[in-house]
């Protein structure tokens, strides 16, 4: 009977542990945010440089276009005239 109690408590404890990293899942995906794609940041008419990413708080490599930026590590885009 010992060994039907054990078992049963792992199961438990497993099933629980799934169930917690399937809602941290959830609860801690962020919204929603617009991304380029790299056609989007290949196109014509855009240029690659260093500056200054909001998103990580680093310097990082950003795609330049007249509508703005977006930085190639985690494609978060700032709009042109942002003050950054």
């Amino acid at each position: 009977m010992a060994e039907w109690n054990i078992a049963l408590g792992a199961l438990v404890l497993i099933l629980a542990l799934a169930a917690g990293a399937l809602l941290s899942r959830w609860y801690f995906t962020p919204a929603a945010e617009p991304t380029a794609t790299l056609a989007e940041l290949m196109r014509p008419g855009t240029a690659n440089d260093i500056g200054w990413c909001p998103a990580e708080q680093a310097e990082r490599l950003h795609s330049y276009d007249a509508a703005g930026r977006c930085c190639w590590t985690c494609r978060t885009f700032t709009p042109k005239g942002a003050g950054l």
